[in-house]
């Protein structure tokens, strides 16, 4: 009998946990910014439309607190051109790397000041055949262009 209730409750707590899980891909789909402290990011389902989102995650690090996720698509350099060239690199992000979106898999980092005093946004970037990871990071520091 205990064993059954038990079962019934490890069942119960990883449905709950699966929904939950659903729920958090679903709304970071409809995402318009991702909020860290007082700045707001455009997302990349604003700029280049609907993409599934397949990870979320969130927490502090080292480097800061950050913000990930992952994006499937099949158009990845075409998504990234329109979002990071056309949207960020137009809008105060700088190029931290030299990046060539053509060459699958691949790596970009950007940043920009943060509307918090000394502090920057890191985005660092991820790229394959069909997925992308926006990872954005928020830490003390200034922006120094060269």
């Amino acid at each position: 009998m205990k064993k059954s209730m038990r079962t019934a409750l490890v069942l119960m707590l990883i449905c709950v946990f699966a929904l939950t899980g659903c729920s958090i891909l679903s709304n970071a789909e409809k995402l318009e910014t991702y909020e860290l402290g007082a700045d707001s990011i455009p997302t990349v389902n604003s700029v280049v439309g609907e993409r599934k989102v397949t990870g979320v995650q969130s927490g502090t690090g080292t480097g800061g607190t950050y913000k990930e996720y992952t994006y499937e698509s099949q158009t990845v350099t075409e998504d990234l051109i329109a979002y990071l060239i056309d949207g960020l690199l137009e809008n105060n992000w700088h190029a931290l790397t030299n990046f060539n979106l053509n060459d699958i898999p691949g790596t970009a980092q950007l940043a920009t000041e943060s509307e918090d005093s000394e502090q920057i946004i890191i985005m660092d970037v991820t790229y394959e055949q069909d997925a992308y990871t926006i990872k954005l990071t928020k830490s003390k520091g200034t922006l120094t262009l060269n």
